[in-house]
């Protein structure tokens, strides 16, 4: 083992999935992989099989980044 946190191996592993994500929905990657490791650990919570949580995770991201993207459009128009 390399000294890695739990947290910090699932940010490397999703690193193309976050960066897309940061694409897609015009936000930072910082704030992608905050959302995104926030998202992965409430969904860890309570699984019992995990192969499929990158993938949940990542659409959580998207649906929660788009809208709060369309929300702050609103705000900004006139």
């Amino acid at each position: 083992m390399t000294g890695h946190s739990p947290d910090s191996l699932i940010l490397e592993q999703e690193q193309w999935t976050i960066e897309l994500l940061s694409r897609e929905t015009h936000t930072t990657i910082a704030r992608v992989r905050e959302v995104f490791l926030e998202e992965y650990q409430r969904l860890a919570e309570g699984a019992r099989i995990k192969a499929f949580l990158p993938l949940l995770a990542g659409n959580l991201v998207r649906v929660k980044l788009t809208a709060q993207k369309a929300g702050s459009d609103e705000l900004s128009k006139p």
